[in-house]
């Protein structure tokens, strides 16, 4: 069986004085952050807030101090983890931090909220301590551009907040015993009688959207226009926790800025390769919480433009059968109208037609929303619609470390394998713990060459604000769907969701 395969060159970014390079920190240090072109400009300061306990406010202010001056970076590996040089330095851009900016929850809210023996409504309540005080900041004048939330230990252990998908809820013995049942009957298809009101108990979903203080508090911050940090107490600490890898310091310090730089208005870094004109949709799905029907759910597409700058876009909902399948397809309309509006909203933030429309999604492509793709780019000059998928397909490399990030195989027309993670030479190392699996292209309906397509979806890895590191697994318009879907679940009825990808991260 022969294959065809290249390696792609790691894609460049843009920073300060139009300099390129390889690596986010590396670029950042040595030119600074990307300065926006005529009409725009990079903030010279952010205004941060606080909200959090007596004890947290502390930590998160002297973590603040530490981000301000500069943490030591790793001597032995300074090109995979450098030293954080101090805000200012690297972002020429200052934080402001005041006593009007803060808002304190006293510790015995929080004991009482954490005494609540219903899952759900502890969560809720939760919630409320720090919704209610980001609403006061709001009204303040001015009123900080970032919020950083900082979360008591009794709350991350009480609630279940994540990271990376995966809950962390600590449960009574009584509560343990009906997520059993509730989990079994689910399992096998069993209607309970009476009287098991999951609703009524606060156990619905534990580790789903229903349960996410996160998600929930991004939702309610987002109606406030208030763009949040949710930081846990070992951020500012670096202490370890049980079952799970906290980073060193100068790396949470990088990935902290990073997304505090973005979150208050500024733009790191942007991609160096990508055409002007060009516009990035990822296309994905959301179930609708419980209220909505089980067979609900709504259409989203991520909108990036060729600088990698985000926008949301909730589209409708419809009734989706799974005996039709898991992945939910839209009508020859209801795709048109979705892929419409996104052009739209480029054309609203750009002021101009995109020359060329990149569609992403995570299934193939129906006959249906095929034609309803197609009528809504029927206006631009060129495009191109992929869909990714898993087949667990994987290739090796003699010797110690995993197959080069960007190897590229052609396993049929239309059908590519992407390292998006391996081997950096940059870093002369693989920056990971796991034997990497490469990203799929399932198919591939349109104008441009494969080494095009391939390049700009290594290229879109690394255009995740919310942190330095070199690259996330996925490009950006597939990687944070399903996140922003569940928050977009959290939002009221008749709230219409914000479009800038800061209140999501």
């Amino acid at each position: 069986m022969g294959l065809k395969s290249w390696h792609i060159e790691e894609p460049k970014l843009i920073f300060g004085a139009s300099q390129t390079h390889v690596d986010q920190r590396s670029g950042l240090l040595l030119f600074g952050p990307y300065q926006p072109g005529e009409g725009q400009s990079a903030p010279k300061s952010i205004r941060v807030g606080i909200v959090g306990t007596g004890a947290t406010i502390d930590m998160a202010r002297a973590w603040l101090g530490k981000c301000r001056a500069g943490v030591s970076g790793d001597e032995g590996q300074l090109a995979l983890r450098p030293p954080f040089s101090g805000f200012e330095n690297v972002f020429q851009c200052d934080l402001t931090l005041s006593k009007q900016w803060e808002e304190t929850i006293p510790q015995r809210d929080v004991d009482s909220v954490v005494s609540i023996s219903g899952f759900g409504e502890r969560v809720r309540s939760a919630v409320k301590l720090f919704s209610n005080r980001l609403h006061n900041l709001s009204e303040r004048e001015p009123r900080p551009q970032v919020v950083v939330c900082a979360l008591p230990k009794e709350v991350v252990d009480s609630c279940g907040s994540k990271r990376g998908g995966k809950g962390r809820v600590h449960l009574s013995p009584e509560e343990r015993e009906l997520k059993r049942q509730i989990d079994y009957n689910k399992l096998v298809g069993q209607q309970t009688l009476a009287p098991l009101d999951e609703m009524e108990l606060g156990l619905t979903d534990f580790a789903s959207e229903v349960s996410d203080f996160r998600r929930i508090l991004k939702a309610e911050a987002m109606e406030m226009g208030m763009p949040t940090q949710i930081a846990w107490p070992e951020t500012f600490t670096g202490e370890k926790v049980p079952k799970r890898t906290v980073q060193d310091e100068a790396t949470r310090a990088w990935n902290f800025s990073v997304a505090l730089y973005y979150k208050g208005g500024g733009f790191p870094w942007r991609l160096a390769d990508s055409k002007q004109g060009t516009c990035y949709v990822g296309i994905s799905f959301y179930r609708e919480r419980a209220k909505q029907g089980e067979r609900m759910r709504t259409s989203l597409a991520q909108v990036f433009t060729h600088t990698g700058e985000g926008l949301v876009l909730r589209g409708g909902r419809f009734e989706w059968d799974e005996k039709r399948g898991k992945s939910p397809h839209l009508t020859e309309d209801g795709a048109f109208n979705l892929l419409r509006n996104a052009v739209e909203l480029y054309m609203r933030q750009m002021n101009q037609l995109p020359s060329r429309l990149v569609v992403h999604k995570s299934s193939r492509y129906w006959p249906d929303e095929l034609a309803g793709f197609r009528k809504a780019a029927s206006d631009v000059k060129g495009f191109d619609f992929l869909a990714f998928g898993e087949r667990g397909i994987r290739f090796l490399r003699k010797g110690s470390y995993p197959p080069l990030r960007g190897t590229t195989i052609e396993l049929a027309k239309g059908n590519y394998s992407i390292y998006t993670r391996g081997y950096v030479p940059y870093y002369e190392t693989y920056p990971g713990q796991r034997i990497p699996m490469p990203i799929e292209v399932l198919e591939h309906i349109g104008d441009s060459d494969a080494d095009t397509l391939c390049r700009e979806v290594l290229a879109l890895t690394k255009m995740n604000w919310n942190n330095s590191d070199l690259s996330i697994r996925e490009p950006i318009t597939l990687q944070f769907a399903r996140e922003v879907g569940l928050i977009l679940a959290h939002l009221r009825e008749g709230v219409d969701p914000r479009p800038q990808y800061l209140y999501y991260m």
